[in-house]
């Protein structure tokens, strides 16, 4: 297929891992993007070496120091000038046809922001397991239009439709937790902008969790979207019951199905999580 006034835009941190699964699925992809803008966000792993085997291939900006996800999101909208903008999380692959069904249904459907439908790529980790049936990056089988929101790590945004300036002003270094998709969505929303999600436009995670990572991962999950505001002891141990109850009832559902692995998965993260809530309320910050 021809080129459209398309481009990607990558944000990765130490993604040594993934990074080059994610890329290479990139350039495979049926619609080429006119730029593939890499944001390192000061990784210290070997994230820049594989990056610099790229560069006849992508773009790449190098911060200084480590500035987070939503200051890398911002300066790739703000750098990149084409119609369209793609983004895709360094963790992600994409199938090779995800942006041209995304960007087909985002013309079809005369809507600002779409994305599309996340697997776990290993789901033979049993914290990937978890982390699938629990805090899954997707919506379903089916299309959806204006779903609650959309997911950062993998969309495709119209920005003739929005005022680039306005909006990502708004929001540049404006997060310390993973919900900027959420505040992105919401705003969109109340600006009556149209979003979608497409069940065809496949991508898959390929980061594997462990007890502490699928933890803070959960804490961020429940939290998102709140600017991890002050909050006191009575408001986190109502939070804490309501996250206890919901762990006796996974592990009454997965003693059932005779998952026994998840029931002390469900029990090491609300452990954890209950940790790091309680540090946050002493420390009023997200560790």
């Amino acid at each position: 297929m021809q080129n459209i006034d398309i481009s990607i835009y990558v944000p990765v941190y130490n993604g040594e891992k993934t990074i080059e699964k994610c890329i290479n699925s990139i350039l495979k992809q049926s619609i080429k993007p006119e730029k593939i803008l890499i944001i390192n966000d000061c990784s210290n792993d070997g994230t820049k070496d594989i990056l610099e085997k790229y560069q006849d291939n992508i773009e790449i900006i190098n911060n200084d120091k480590n500035l987070g996800l939503s200051y890398s999101r911002n300066l790739a909208i703000n750098s990149l000038k084409s119609r369209f903008i793609a983004s895709i999380d360094a963790d992600v692959e994409v199938n090779n046809r995800w942006l041209e069904i995304l960007y087909k249904k985002l013309l079809d459907k005369d809507i600002t922001l779409i994305g599309g439908r996340m697997f776990e790529k290993h789901l033979d980790n049993p914290f990937n397991f978890w982390r699938s049936i629990r805090i899954g990056q997707q919506w379903g089988n089916e299309d959806i239009l204006d779903p609650k929101f959309v997911f950062g790590c993998n969309n495709l945004l119209d920005t003739k439709k929005i005022n680039k300036k306005k909006i990502f002003n708004k929001f540049a270094g404006y997060f310390k937790s993973n919900g900027e998709d959420i505040e992105f969505s919401n705003y969109l929303k109340s600006e009556n902008h149209r979003l979608y999600y497409s069940s065809e436009a496949l991508c898959y995670h390929l980061q594997d969790d462990d007890a502490k990572s699928l933890s803070k991962r959960y804490w961020r999950y429940i939290h998102y979207g709140d600017g991890l505001k002050k909050r006191n002891y009575f408001k986190t141990i109502k939070n804490l019951i309501r996250q206890l109850k919901k762990t006796l009832k996974w592990s009454f559902i997965d003693l059932f199905k005779l998952r026994i692995k998840l029931i002390l998965i469900n029990f090491i993260v609300f452990y954890n999580f209950s940790k790091i809530d309680i540090r946050f309320v002493k420390k009023d910050n997200y560790d």
